[in-house]
């Protein structure tokens, strides 16, 4: 089971779109014609995201390296 915690998203204008940024996740955005169509679709873009990450350590548990910085 993934986690649940918080992210930080940033919305820009972009022309006549509004597109989400995730801080945690440079991967994760998403867009739409207002802010609050923006932050779904970046949500569904970190759920997505955090989806793939968490296969990807299962799949590369005896080559995975765990740091603290």
């Amino acid at each position: 089971m993934v986690e649940r915690r918080d992210y930080n998203i940033l919305i820009k204008k972009d022309g006549k779109f509004y597109t989400g940024y995730c801080l945690e996740i440079p991967q994760a955005r998403g867009q739409g014609n207002t802010k609050t169509e923006a932050i779904q679709d970046t949500k569904q873009a970190i759920k997505l995201c955090k989806s793939y990450i968490e296969s990807k350590k299962k799949n590369s548990a005896s080559k995975l390296v765990t740091v603290s910085v």
